[in-house]
């Protein structure tokens, strides 16, 4: 359904506009959004509602004193300041203002509305702000009324028909497709004068391709003289404004002609749906493109450094030279090597004698102190990896907006350190109950796993950490002694098939671990591109835009 298509390009749009960066693309896809919203959608679901007739003009242009004129009263005050409308007035019949008249505009208050029993049944005329307005929103909100319009009365003066800024609203009128009367205000008293401006101005609205564009058949120019006022009523002379009446008085009277004048301006907006839409696609195409180069940078960043962190890991030179003497002297690698060759029976005892009363086992705190050296070692290559990120992310401009938006991105995220230890705290447990249930399947290791668990335990930890292949020079020393002791305790314990086995699952399980937290830091930066980094974005509102084109106009 036309009703269910137009909702999901309202709501691409709306994505759009949130996600876009900088103002002007997000007003431009804010502009369209409300077009569809506020007009396309209202009038699709019915073309039988009044017909929006809006009068537009620059500042001075007598708009105001149209208006009066065609509502037959002092309605919409006209005057010397500018800009006179300050908010635009509306004025239809009793039956006519409904909720569904003009309803975005409505809804956020910027509408006098006035009923009179008197007026036209079936057409709402507005009286919009100037387009040329010193004020902003005024001039947003004529250029809103121009997008929701049904029929637009185009109002300007001899002297100021060719000046760029109404001939900019002309031409979105002409892509907006919407049906137009033109009325050419003040004109000079000498008919050759008039008559010559009346054919520039003709001239300069078939150059501009906006004949076809009348509301009646080819646009007509409906001239009015200067000094042609009703002072009483604050209006143009009623006479002067008779043949504009007379056609509004005819789309009141004709039910079939003022339905035809709607669905018309609605198969308009619906064809020109898609070369406007396809602008804010190929934005989104190029945004895309560069979040896609900003994406590959990271990917780049952070996958060097991991590589690096994961060499420094795999050959153990990351801890401190204190922790693994700690470490050897408490296992007391002299005597373990004297009783390698006497069985698991004394290597239990050794481990028994290290557990009973006396000063405190250091087990806990040598692994502590080893997840100390692995975890400041990853947060500085994580440090690395974001800050070579957003310094060239600093140097582009979707880059550079997602970098004010998250100061933070700027290093390593923060408590990323809590986190990896109580990661590592989590890989040590999984370890202490490979070695419980691996110990429980070999005769005689049960009351020794039991006694010296947190010892082994911090034994198979330094086991992946520290090992003696790769190590060359001067890194050969306490690093392979260490590992060195490490490798033959638990191959007297397990036997050297399952240690190869168990250190390999347990260093797997760290690479992974350290792969989640590169992973995790990495997709901050996917984050704070936000929704600019949508890629089904472009092709939704290309493919709703084609459809609602496509779609029939109800009749």
């Amino acid at each position: 359904m036309l009703a269910d298509t137009l909702a999901r390009l309202a709501a691409a749009l709306e994505r759009r506009a949130a996600a876009a960066p900088g103002p002007n693309r997000a007003a431009r896809a804010e502009r369209v959004r409300r077009h569809v919203v506020e007009y396309v959608a209202p009038r699709a679901a019915s073309v039988e509602a009044p017909l929006v007739v809006v009068l537009l003009g620059s500042t001075g242009s007598g708009k105001s004193s149209l208006f009066n004129a065609l509502a037959g009263g002092g309605i919409s005050p006209s005057g010397v300041l500018r800009p006179t409308t300050r908010r635009p007035v509306a004025l239809a019949h009793p039956d006519d203002a409904s909720a569904s008249l003009l309803p975005g505009i409505v809804a956020r208050g910027a509408l006098d509305l006035r009923t009179d029993a008197g007026a036209r049944r079936g057409v709402v005329l507005v009286d919009a702000p100037d387009f040329d307005s010193v004020e902003l929103a005024n001039r947003a909100l004529a250029v809103d009324l121009l997008e929701a319009a049904d029929l637009v009365v185009f109002v300007s003066t001899a002297t100021r028909y060719a000046d760029q800024v109404p001939w900019a609203i002309l031409e979105r009128a002409r892509q907006r497709g919407v049906p137009l009367l033109a009325v050419l205000n003040r004109l000079p008293p000498d008919p050759e004068e008039t008559a010559a401006v009346l054919a520039d101005y003709r001239h300069l609205l078939e150059r501009g391709d906006l004949v076809a564009a009348g509301a009646f058949g080819a646009l007509e120019v409906l001239p009015v003289l200067e000094g042609a006022l009703d002072p009483d009523r604050d209006a143009l002379d009623a006479a002067a404004v008779a043949p504009l009446r007379e056609a509004l008085d005819r789309l009141m009277a004709d039910q079939v002609g003022r339905r035809e004048i709607a669905r018309r301006s609605l198969a308009a907006a619906l064809a020109g749906l898609p070369p406007a839409i396809e602008e804010i696609a190929r934005e989104v195409d190029d945004e895309q493109a560069a979040v896609a180069e900003l994406r590959s940078v990271a990917d780049r960043a952070y996958r060097e450094r991991r590589a690096a962190l994961g060499e420094e890991v795999g050959r153990g030179t990351f801890m401190r030279a204190e922790v693994l003497r700690q470490w050897q002297d408490f296992v007391g690698a002299g005597q373990v090597a004297r009783i390698l060759a006497q069985g698991v029976g004394r290597i239990a005892a050794t481990l028994r004698s290290l557990v009973q009363p006396g000063p405190p086992a250091p087990a806990v705190e040598v692994r502590e102190a080893a997840f100390a050296d692995l975890v400041a070692l990853t947060v500085q290559h994580a440090d690395a990896a974001a800050q070579r990120t957003a310094v060239t992310w600093a140097e582009d401009r979707y880059g550079a907006v997602a970098l004010a938006e998250q100061v933070s991105l700027w290093g390593a995220s923060p408590g990323l350190s809590e986190r990896l230890t109580a990661e590592l705290e989590g890989w040590a447990a999984e370890i202490g109950r490979e070695i419980r249930e691996l110990g429980e399947r070999r005769r005689g290791w049960a009351r020794v796993g039991s006694i010296g668990v947190n010892a082994v335990g911090t034994s198979a930890v330094l086991a992946v950490f520290v090992h003696t292949g790769g190590l060359t020079g001067a890194e050969v020393g306490i690093t392979a002694a260490t590992a060195l002791v490490n490798q033959k305790l638990l191959e007297a314990l397990f036997g050297e098939a399952n240690v190869a086995a168990f250190v390999g699952r347990a260093r797997g399980r760290l690479t992974e671990v350290l792969d989640a937290t590169f992973s995790a830091e990495r997709s901050r930066f996917d984050v704070a591109l936000g929704t600019a980094a949508d890629p089904s974005l472009a092709a939704d509102l290309r493919a709703a835009a084609e459809e609602a084109a496509g779609a029939a106009v109800p009749a």
